[in-house]
């Protein structure tokens, strides 16, 4: 099923959805079973994704009411599209204006204060899967493939933002807007568009660096996690602990306990999770033999593999790409 953005007024300010007509009939609070199950306010992607192998989607951003402090279990990219919206991160108020991004982790806890009529923004819903290949497609040394890297990774616990004044510019908001109306519209091959389509738009926003705000909590946790899995994205298949601990100057023991410590898991389990990504990725988007895909991860030992993606991915590599292309 594919969304109308004219027919269905997606786009159009003047356009009361259902739960915001609520709020306006006095249903004064935001009604949280509509986004989680959970007791913790955690907004969760199934709420929202229509079909359980979907990654990425959007809606309109609820008005009239402050939606209170909330977590996800996804990374949300936020658009401004008219009229202004305030966003509450660690006690600092971000104040979006028409064409300007917020992009949130899905561990940054934030509040949005309430929106009038004319304040429309737009929330894209990734589950950060989306972002494996991706991350094929832009350069990996820069501070949104650190964004990216540290969401594929769920042992990391640290909330971040980078919040883009870009709007000013025209190739982004382009861009942008070509991929609203792609994830509006859904046309043939448009999970594959809109990979493309935000992947020029990471690149456009790099090379306006200037333009870039972000969390500037420095804390030395998640700086060592960022190079450990920016080593692992470039050396999933045959990276070693002790490689990347002489690069960075650490012995294998002390890096490892560090590791441990600020993650929770080990170098091996981070490896073996980018490694099944990768594969992952591979048996979605080409038509390689299984045994080549586990040799490309660093197994040659086929069984071995299988073994790990069924432990991850509760299904066997064959059965998995047969999903991909349903």
């Amino acid at each position: 099923m594919t969304i109308d953005m004219y027919e269905n007024n997606f786009l159009d300010p003047a356009y009361i959805t259902p739960e915001e007509q609520q709020i306006l009939d006095g249903n004064i609070a935001v009604q949280k079973n509509l986004y989680t199950s959970k007791q913790d306010f955690v907004v969760e992607s199934d709420k929202f994704l229509e079909h359980s192998e979907d990654d990425i989607t959007l809606r309109r951003h609820t008005r009239f009411v402050d939606f209170p402090k909330h977590k996800h279990d996804y990374v949300e990219i936020f658009y401004c599209l008219s009229g202004s919206v305030t966003h509450v991160i660690n006690e600092e108020e971000i104040c979006l204006r028409p064409g300007e991004l917020l992009f949130m982790n899905q561990h940054i806890e934030h509040a949005v204060i309430a929106c009038g009529q004319e304040d429309l923004g737009i929330n894209i819903i990734i589950r950060p899967a989306y972002f494996q290949n991706i991350l094929t497609l832009i350069n990996k040394d820069n501070i949104l493939a650190d964004f990216i890297i540290n969401a594929l990774e769920g042992d990391s616990c640290v909330g971040q933002y980078l919040y883009f004044t870009v709007s000013d510019n025209p190739c982004i908001q382009n861009l942008i807007h070509n991929a609203v109306f792609l994830l509006l519209q859904q046309p043939q091959n448009w999970h594959k568009l809109s990979e493309h389509t935000f992947a020029l738009l990471f690149m456009h926003i790099l090379s306006n660096a200037e333009n870039i705000l972000l969390d500037q909590k420095d804390e030395q946790s998640n700086v060592l996690m960022v190079v450990v899995r920016r080593y692992l994205a470039e050396h999933y298949d045959i990276g070693t602990l002790h490689e990347l601990a002489a690069q960075i100057g650490y012995t294998p023991s002390s890096l490892s306990r560090m590791i441990k410590k600020y993650s929770g898991t080990t170098f091996k389990e981070i490896q073996t999770r980018q490694r099944m990504r990768v594969a992952m990725n591979q048996l979605s988007h080409t038509a390689l033999p299984v045994s080549e895909i586990a040799l490309s991860v660093g197994y040659e030992n086929q069984n071995f593999f299988y073994k790990q993606f069924k432990k991850m991915y509760d299904m066997t590599p064959n059965e998995a790409r047969l999903k991909s292309r349903r």
